[in-house]
């Protein structure tokens, strides 16, 4: 059985481990907090001291950080740590699961081809950790069909749906694309919802008249609540999912300008919704 590794025990990356341990695969961890690390040894994980030492004892390692930075952290020497793509075998996988920009693998080929060590973009949505913990995302993965064959039995603990978009990149860049269209979307319910305050209409009665007339609706005007609730008890508060919005949107304007794709909507959210964002909050 292929064995496991798994970095970044956050939001997503916790409940995606556990549904890696519940299918039996031998998984080693790492995470900076120990808390995350003490859940998922009393679920039968092995924890290891660094990045390094996470890749030696594994085929296979997803990654779930937050930043770029993060992952280049993760996978190149970092202080003492020698870090993953040393750690890792000849015919080793790395797979990136976090949101970062699409020439971000293709950045860190480099230093894994020569080590024969492939990388997949491995983006994800689907519900946020909630789908997480129930095995029910969605994965976007750009790279080598080999690879991606190879990895799939631990994709499939992981996900409900399971995409391999084409060539290094296009995971990431499938994932841009979806939360552009998840946030643009949700700026324009909340000014929706701003517009009927202001006219005296209950937000309740609006969303009840959308969603029930079709017209108009999504799943943000139908999950509004649920987006709500879980700004409301985000880990690092409303400021971090603004912070999470603010990362996708910027991340967007580069693949489009990297490709000249003209995306005036997406400059204009970035100019002028952006800095309402943070003034108040996403929902409000």
């Amino acid at each position: 059985m292929l064995k496991l590794g798994f970095i970044g025990l956050g939001n997503m990356g916790e409940g995606m481990a556990h549904n890696l341990v519940r299918a039996g695969f031998p998984l080693t961890v790492r995470d900076l907090r120990p808390e995350p690390i003490a859940r998922l040894e009393a679920a039968g994980a092995v924890s290891a001291g660094s990045n390094f030492d996470v890749g030696r004892a594994s085929d296979i390692v997803c990654i779930a950080v937050f930043t770029e930075e993060q992952v280049r952290q993760t996978c190149l020497p970092q202080d003492d740590d020698a870090g993953l793509i040393a750690g890792l075998s000849k015919g080793g996988i790395i797979a990136i699961h976090s949101t970062v920009s699409s020439s971000l693998s293709r950045e860190l080929t480099q230093d894994a081809a020569a080590r024969g060590i492939q990388i997949l973009d491995a983006a994800m949505t689907g519900g946020g950790e909630v789908a997480a913990r129930e095995g029910k995302l969605t994965f976007f993965v750009g790279g080598d069909a080999a690879a991606f064959e190879r990895c799939t039995p631990a994709f499939k603990a992981m996900t409900q749906n399971l995409f391999h978009v084409g060539s290094l990149g296009a995971g990431a860049a499938a994932k841009i694309m979806s939360n552009f269209l998840a946030i643009s979307n949700t700026i324009i319910v909340r000014e929706a919802l701003r517009l009927a305050r202001g006219f005296g209409i209950p937000e309740e009665t609006l969303l009840d008249i959308v969603n029930s007339g079709g017209v108009g609706s999504s799943w943000v005007s139908n999950n509004w609540q649920r987006i709500r609730d879980q700004e409301a008890n985000y880990t690092t508060g409303k400021a971090g999912m603004v912070a999470m919005a603010s990362k996708d949107l910027y991340l967007a304007q580069a693949l489009a300008q990297e490709t000249h794709t003209p995306m005036p909507v997406l400059s204009f959210l970035v100019e002028k919704a952006l800095p309402d964002l943070s003034a108040n909050s996403l929902t409000s």
